[in-house]
């Protein structure tokens, strides 16, 4: 009898809600890659930023992305330290896996992934990367759009105070101090941006196992997934 692959699992979610943090645990403990969808949109977003293009602009979007390319390297597998063994983001060859964790990215990167442009020269490299199994992809639509037969499938959410109070933390860890008020109010119009836009809405994807880590330690959220993951096993005998 064949084994199975090891399963596809994604985890989705608004801003603020743990992913990040989430997936990259849970594909340390699992041994599995983990793909950073969001990585990828960003590094379009800083190459719009360094050509001085608009996202208002779709024909100068499309021209630019004709000749783009965009790799994550470094195999995607974490070490027991919990570091991505390596992995970095790559535009034309070129390092930015530093430069596009601004909030400034982040904002412009919300607007590029409501283009079909965008989204048709990301969502098959996505795919590509996780044909095999044993891969974590998270991101906004990654188990509604990119892998919609995913083995696990996980829609990640908390309260907006809660998302505000963390992205805070996040930024005055990294040196950069930011208003609780004006985080909130920023990750309220990204929430807007994403589950409005016309092209894979931000939503929970059909299947999906809800996860609300309001008041859930990183922790308890990374437990209850492997847990999920543990029942896809059994019932498919991976």
């Amino acid at each position: 009898m064949t084994c199975r692959r090891e399963p596809v699992i994604t985890i989705d979610g608004p801003a603020g809600a743990g992913k990040s943090t989430t997936a990259r645990e849970v594909a340390r403990r699992l041994g599995f890659k983990l793909v950073d969808t969001g990585a990828l949109y960003r590094a379009l977003a800083w190459a719009l930023v360094q050509a001085g293009v608009s996202p208002e602009d779709e024909a100068g979007v499309g021209t630019l992305l004709a000749r783009t390319t965009v790799e994550l390297t470094g195999g995607g597998k974490l070490t027991s330290g919990g570091e991505l063994n390596g992995s970095r983001v790559l535009v034309n060859g070129r390092d930015v896996t530093a430069e596009i964790r601004s909030p400034e990215i982040a904002m412009l990167t919300s607007k590029l992934t409501a283009l079909k442009t965008v989204r048709d020269k990301l969502t098959p490299l996505q795919r590509r990367l996780a044909a095999a199994g044993g891969v974590v992809l998270e991101g906004r639509d990654t188990g509604s759009v990119v892998c919609p037969d995913a083995e696990v499938k996980v829609y990640l959410d908390a309260a907006l105070a809660e998302r505000a109070r963390r992205r805070r933390d996040e930024l005055a860890a990294r040196g950069l101090p930011a208003d609780y008020e004006s985080v909130k109010a920023e990750i309220a119009q990204r929430d807007r941006q994403d589950m409005e836009r016309e092209i894979a809405p931000l939503r929970k994807p059909e299947g999906a196992v809800s996860v609300d880590s309001t008041s859930l330690s990183p922790e308890a959220v990374v437990q209850r997934i492997l847990e999920v993951v543990e029942q896809a096993r059994c019932c498919t005998g991976s």
